[in-house]
């Protein structure tokens, strides 16, 4: 005897059921084996006794001049609605910086500028609402301006230009766009010269990075967790780099913060949010793959959600001879250390402490940075082509245009594992 045709239906049913259950399993085994590698270094160092307040902390690595000890150099962790706290990079001791406002919004950096002739860390402060921009000499903030109001906050980035100058970035009150500002120093106040302004993020920014040595503008996002890229004039739209949602863990809103490390020979992108720190190799064509979460640890625990990161590849006191990693613990209440050469040790990356942003040369050397990995190249083993001289954005001249890079085909391949699973269409009898 036949089936009928409610039998019929049952096993076609059944066997719609089945493919879903391969699909979605295929789906998911591929999503596993795609998830980054991720390493555990210890943490060297915390800062202590824990900051005020609640909320993220935040983190930003004043250098110190050149011809001073890098180990001089001083962290700056702000929390909302708190004093902004300072230490010594080297010893991890309180650092007092008077002059600065009583309240930080956010706080930006730039090494190499020159000032009344001389090559000084500039410094950007964002605070109710308006920019300062100063220097730190014998501990203390000197004011510098600007000659004008400069309204904006944070997220706010900061970057030495081809002329010696700086070029200011600030966010608008929703954080959705930004506006570049020239600043010129000859005289030791900043001329400020307003450039353009950007168009507007699908969703507010809560990191901002101005990396001058590829001219270009890294956004990390605060709802959707993205990470943009917009050209450094802000004459293109923003440009999709990496998805929260199909990043396959290496990203989780918010992206909290974003650091460079460059070297001669080397360059990485640092990027924290709630999946930890996740580290691209920029020289790669399509950094997506080789990207690898970072999660440090101690006794106290995991730090899984770092809220902030800054990073420098100098030696820095004894505690750090070839760089070191400054990591926001919200948790913990304080900032927390990672070393770069034990890092670089586990993950291959390399170790280059040849390139020195404060514009003089490093005793560190040889121009191979001592890299770590065979040839020298970080973690493809691919040769990497030398670096422009300098951390120098371009003043702008000629429009440009930017093209998404990776990421269509991880789209497409969802797209086409979602249409397995979708049941098929009846046909008409």
């Amino acid at each position: 005897m036949l089936p009928g045709p409610s039998s019929r239906r049952v096993v076609r049913s059944a066997g719609s059921v089945s493919r879903s259950v391969l699909a979605i399993g295929v789906l998911f085994g591929a999503i596993a084996s795609a998830q980054p590698v991720t390493y555990f270094p210890p943490i060297a160092a915390r800062t202590s006794p824990p900051l005020l307040g609640t909320g993220a902390v935040g983190v930003t690595l004043w250098l110190s001049d050149p011809g001073v000890d890098v180990g001089e150099s001083i962290l700056f962790a702000t929390t909302p609605q708190s004093a902004t706290t300072s230490f010594t990079l080297g010893t991890l001791s309180a650092a007092g910086v008077p002059n600065l406002p009583a309240t930080i919004d956010g706080i930006a950096t730039a090494p190499g500028v020159l000032v009344q002739g001389t090559d000084r860390t500039l410094i950007a402060v964002a605070s109710s609402g308006q920019v300062l921009v100063g220097t730190i000499e014998s501990g203390a903030f000197v004011s510098r301006g600007p000659n004008q109001t400069v309204t904006g906050g944070p997220p706010l980035a900061l970057a030495v230009s081809a002329d010696g100058g700086a070029v200011l970035l600030v966010s608008d009150a929703t954080a959705t766009q930004f506006t570049r500002w020239e600043l010129g120093l000859p005289s030791g106040t900043a001329d400020a010269v307003k450039g353009l302004t950007a168009a507007a993020l699908t969703e507010p920014a809560r990191s901002l990075l101005l990396d001058g040595i590829r001219n270009q503008v890294l956004v990390g996002g605060n709802t959707l967790g993205n990470l943009y890229r917009l050209d450094a004039r802000l004459d293109a739209g923003p440009v999709l780099i990496d998805s929260a949602l199909l990043s396959q863990g290496r990203l989780a809103p918010p992206v909290t913060g974003l650091a460079l490390y460059q070297g001669a020979v080397a360059a990485y992108l640092l990027v924290t949010s709630s999946q930890g720190l996740t580290v691209y190799d920029l020289l790669q064509a399509d950094p997506l793959p080789g990207a690898f979460r970072v999660i440090p640890r101690d006794d106290a625990g995991q730090l899984s959600g770092p809220t902030g990161v800054a990073v420098t590849n100098l030696p820095a006191g004894a505690a750090f001879p070839a760089g070191v990693i400054a990591l926001g613990d919200a948790t913990d209440r304080g900032l927390a250390l990672v070393r770069w050469d034990v890092l670089a040790q586990d993950a291959g990356l390399a170790i280059d402490t040849s390139f020195d942003p404060r514009g003089l040369p490093s005793d560190a050397g040889p121009t191979d940075g001592g890299c770590t990995t065979p040839g020298g190249c970080g973690p493809s083993g691919n040769p990497i082509p030398p670096v422009p001289p300098g951390p120098y954005v371009p003043v702008p001249d000629t429009s440009s245009c930017a093209s998404a890079p990776g990421g269509a085909a991880a789209l497409g391949a969802l797209v086409t594992l979602l249409a397995l699973v979708s049941p098929r269409r009846r046909q008409r009898r």
